[in-house]
């Protein structure tokens, strides 16, 4: 939107960024042009210019007729971090980092231009400040630079807002359905490296009943597509105050879009926009207005992928085409699957235990339904497998 702004010659732009230290480079490579600071005293602005003013806390400028001005010399000020987007300023966000001028950053660090790209990953809507900030910190941690390393130090400085939040993708034993894992597989590449956003997997819609995988399928998608995943709390977003909630919303939604690629996690979708609920004040209405709009227009890498208990109780907009690709049903694993997945969790303590072993703890896990074939879920399979193991000393070290 910025560099649209500046080539259609608005008068005045209000735009934010974290990075102040490489602000007029980020600006010179998005348009090809040489910026200039800003004299507010300046009674005649330099004709067809690109200027720029980073707004002091208080300040008061005469936006009207600086507007004037520029429109006068048919140039473009920028104005940073105002306190406040007013009239007659144009508001065209946060700014940008340009994809070509972070991997020349990341090109000083790793000569390998490959590795460069890759190290990109674990960077996506990083200022180059904070790009340097992270590989400095996770050098000095590791003596190395991966893209998991990278991850790693994101996640423990993430600063969380209203409602969204970094969550620890490290889980133990998971077996994807086989729809699932086919679905990754094939879409990784388009999600990673397209460069048609028309391409780009947007979402998907994890139907079943608890315990069944669902949050841990955006686990495993995130651990196997090496990128950040992000949990936003719908809920967690609802303020008192009149339009907060959207604001709050807006950006959460915004932020996602500046951490790409990255997957985002909305659980249990239906508590929240649910047909039958009644919410008077139009909040819920509005919010859900502003996600569905987000979902079909954003361009950004961002995955999006929400869990139900109930998909017969969410509004079918939410999950049609061009919102989400697909919907899984996630129907638990019926006997045979069970035991296969019990037996791998005991694998992962001391080595393989006997079928004997297997068989007891099903014994113990509670089927999802009792109708046939009975199901039963990851979620309970492995706590039952884990209360066995405790309770066999010999078996197990603490």
């Amino acid at each position: 939107m910025l560099k649209l702004a500046i080539e259609a010659q608005i008068p005045l732009i209000a735009v934010h960024t974290r990075d102040l230290v490489n602000f007029v480079d980020v600006l010179k490579t998005l348009t090809k042009k040489a910026p200039m600071v800003f004299d507010p005293n300046s009674p005649k602005p330099k004709p067809d210019s690109l200027f720029y003013f980073v707004h002091p806390a208080g300040a008061q400028l005469p936006l009207v007729k600086i507007y004037e001005k520029m429109v006068a010399a048919e140039s473009t000020l920028i104005l940073v971090n105002p306190e406040r987007v007013v009239e007659p300023m144009f508001n065209a966000g946060e700014v940008p980092v340009p994809r070509a001028l972070l991997l020349d950053f990341m090109k000083q660090i790793v000569i390998d231009e490959a590795q460069a790209a890759t190290l990109l990953q674990g960077l996506g809507g990083c200022t180059i400040k904070e790009a340097a900030e992270l590989v400095r910190l996770t050098t000095a941690r590791d003596n190395s630079l991966t893209v998991q390393g990278i991850m790693e130090t994101r996640k423990s400085i993430f600063q969380g807002m209203n409602g969204l939040t970094q969550i620890d993708i490290k889980q133990g034993f998971y077996d994807p359905p086989k729809e699932l894992a086919d679905w990754i597989g094939k879409e990784r590449d388009f999600f990673l490296h397209g460069k048609d956003p028309r391409l780009v997997p947007r979402g998907l819609l994890m139907d079943g009943p608890p315990g069944t995988g669902k949050t841990a399928a955006a686990k495993y998608v995130a651990e196997q597509w090496g990128v950040p995943l992000y949990r936003v709390d719908i809920a967690g977003t609802k303020n008192k105050y009149v339009g907060e909630s959207e604001q709050n919303l807006l950006n959460n939604l915004a932020r996602l879009d500046h951490e790409e690629p990255c997957i985002a996690l909305i659980d249990e979708v239906e508590k929240i926009f649910n047909t039958s609920n009644n919410d008077t004040s139009g909040t819920t209405s509005t919010m859900l207005s502003q996600l569905l709009w987000w979902l079909a227009e954003h361009r950004s890498r961002v995955l999006v992928m929400m869990t139900t208990n109930a998909a017969s109780k969410l509004p079918k907009e939410l999950y049609r085409e061009g919102r989400i690709d697909k919907t899984l049903v996630f129907a638990g694993l019926e006997n045979a699957p069970a035991m296969d997945f019990v037996a791998k969790v005991l694998d992962g303590f001391h080595g393989k235990f006997s079928e004997v072993a297997v068989k007891e703890i099903m014994k113990s896990v509670q089927p999802i339904s009792d109708v046939s074939p009975l199901t039963y879920s990851q979620a309970a399979l492995t706590a039952e497998t884990y209360a066995w193991i405790k309770k066999s000393p010999m078996n197990a070290k603490p």
